[in-house]
């Protein structure tokens, strides 16, 4: 039992050499949920590296990310990208990056789903089939509209002047932010939402959560075609034991987690575990490749620090403290992202401006609005900032994750790069261009914003300055001293070059925390890992049910998706034991 925690936690001493019906490996977004519906029918067991870590950050909507329980893992570095490398996160706590995340609720739509069916063959994962599991999803995890620090009714209005407008879920429109905050201006996690201290206590025996364990193989039965159980270390330090799963086992360990957990039991490309000296079980080309993330690319501008996120670095973070203790209300009791536009990159004329779409595609671009310097190791420091974030979130560019040894404990070769397909450049830099007639339009005076908002950083600025404010052996000091290069402020978006945005593209770009795609859906086992129903391919007992799954890219936030996918594999686990949901 973990000290001084209220919450019934299990070690690994504690589950030794028992039988469970399900496995539930990692207790993250997904893994809380499926454990939550299987677990009113049967006996669970679910595994999970991290501690509930249930302390005062982790409540605070806006400080999440800086509680610990986060792994940061870093990309192998681009060359395509003067070296630069990308960052990626998991929440390696109960609850996992549900604890983390910018709880935006953005669940992808209509056209997002049937574009899985019309042109991958999934039909299993049409929006007929698949809105009924989104609104049970939806029923249990408390949402709101996201704050405002008062500049959001002048984006409503420059939304408006360039032809978007409010729609439904998955097309294109423009909508403020929903985000998943209860009542009491608190984080509403998977942990708080399906698998609270209550849930765990009311189900006694029948649901064991077992935490500070590694997971470091599966154990297979009928020669490598079925799966029996799942062996697991404390994180400690410790021997392997064995837990049993009379049923089946599901992975739910995320985009590295659960490639890594796969290769390591010998499923996976036969060429990549021979080199590992790991005995293959499965030849499975798939599992680990095809990673894909959103492409994101900040173009900022000051605003007064009273209408930007920066105000906490102020004094008056204690304001705010108060109102979110006492009221839940307050910039505390919001996230970094206010709003958000979606759109066709075919819907964008010459001039920036949005015209009606036709097309029955989920839109492929995304501008983000957030009231704070989203490089804040780098920015410009003392300047808060308002970043219009240009996003790319149907990139054609893959990466991969790969072992680099045999043991659980050492770090993954992960491969992403971006922008190396040749349709993603074109499209990215259109989406800059629209973050930059974003910015343009809401500085003008017809506007009605009471306030300069003057560019900071964005593509025509000059390099040399922009350099030096990346510079990571600067210190802010430094940087401080560097006069400052501002890049062309009115119409900049009409005057920049192609090679202008370009360059400043290759300086900034940088991907998501919405990283997917690891073990893939699809019809065969030579395109991807699970089939429809979650199931590995050629596997029994074992399903997969996380972001990894992911046939392609989400075209939004994707945590309300990923709850998703966890309640149709509960679904499909429900309906073989004839129980239903």
């Amino acid at each position: 039992m973990w000290p001084f925690s209220s919450y019934p936690e299990s070690s690994a001493s504690d589950v030794a050499g028992q039988s469970f019906d399900y496995i539930v490996v990692g207790g993250g977004t997904a893994g809380c949920l499926i454990a939550n519906r299987l677990s009113v029918h049967a006996s669970v067991l679910v595994l999970d590296k991290g501690r509930v870590n249930a302390g005062l950050l982790s409540r605070i909507p806006l400080l999440g990310p800086l509680q610990g329980g986060i792994n940061w893992y870093h990309a192998e570095p681009n060359a395509n990208l003067r070296g630069r490398h990308v960052q990626l996160l998991a929440g390696e706590m109960l609850g996992g990056t549900s604890r983390i995340h910018s709880m935006v609720w953005s669940p992808g739509g209509r056209a997002e789903f049937d574009g899985w069916a019309r042109d991958l063959g999934l039909d299993d994962w049409g929006w007929g089939r698949v809105e009924p599991a989104l609104r049970r999803v939806e029923g249990g995890v408390k949402r709101r509209q996201a704050g405002d620090t008062g500049l959001m009714p002048f984006v409503d209005s420059v939304m408006g002047r360039v032809g978007l407008g409010d729609g439904e879920r998955g097309v294109q429109r423009y909508a403020r932010s929903e985000l998943s905050i209860d009542g009491k201006g608190e984080r509403s996690s998977a942990l708080t939402s399906w698998l609270d201290a209550g849930v765990v206590k009311e189900r006694g025996g029948r649901l064991k959560v077992c935490t500070g364990v590694l997971a470091t193989k599966l154990e297979f039965g009928d020669e490598g075609t079925s799966v029996t159980g799942v062996w697991i270390r404390p994180a400690s330090g410790g021997a392997d034991v064995l837990v049993k799963a009379q049923q089946e086992v599901v992975v739910c360990s995320g985009v590295f987690g659960t490639p890594q957990l796969l290769m390591l039991s010998g499923i996976g490309p036969k060429d990549h575990l021979s080199t590992q000296d790991i005995p293959v079980v499965q030849d499975h080309p798939a599992v680990g490749s095809h990673l894909v993330t959103h492409v994101l690319v900040p173009v900022m501008t000051e605003l007064p620090r009273k209408h930007t996120l920066h105000i906490i670095q102020t004094v008056a973070i204690l304001w705010h403290f108060m109102l979110w203790l006492f009221f839940g209300t307050g910039v505390l009791s919001s996230n970094g992202q206010f709003g958000a536009a979606f759109l066709h990159s075919t819907s964008l004329d010459n001039d920036m401006a949005v015209h009606p779409s036709k097309n029955e595609d989920a839109p492929d671009l995304e501008v983000l609005i957030c009231p704070l310097s989203t490089l804040i190791e780098h920015g410009v420091p003392g300047v808060p900032c308002l970043t219009w974030y240009a996003a790319l979130v149907q990139p054609f560019t893959t990466g991969s994750v790969e072992l680099t040894g045999s043991d659980l404990t050492k770090s993954l070769k992960i491969t992403l790069p971006l922008l190396v397909d040749s349709r993603d450049s074109p499209r990215l830099r259109k989406a800059v261009r629209f973050a930059m007639r974003l910015a343009d339009e809401f500085s003008r005076p017809d506007t009605g914003y009471p306030h300069p908002a003057p560019f900071t950083l964005a593509p025509g600025m000059d390099l040399e300055y922009l350099d030096s404010m990346l510079d990571k052996n600067r210190s802010k000091s430094d940087k401080k001293k560097i006069t400052k290069a501002h890049p062309p402020q009115m119409d900049a978006w009409k005057i920049v070059t192609d090679e202008q945005v370009d360059e400043y593209i290759q300086r900034v770009v940088t991907g998501s925390y919405d990283p997917m795609g690891t073990c893939r859906m699809s019809l065969t086992r030579e395109e991807g890992v699970v089939d429809q129903r979650l199931r590995v391919h050629g596997v029994r007992n074992l399903r997969i049910a996380d972001a990894s799954v992911f046939p392609r890219p989400g075209g939004a936030s994707i945590s309300a998706s990923v709850y998703m996918v966890a309640e149709r594999c509960a679904q499909f686990i429900l309906e073989n034991l004839g129980s239903g949901v």
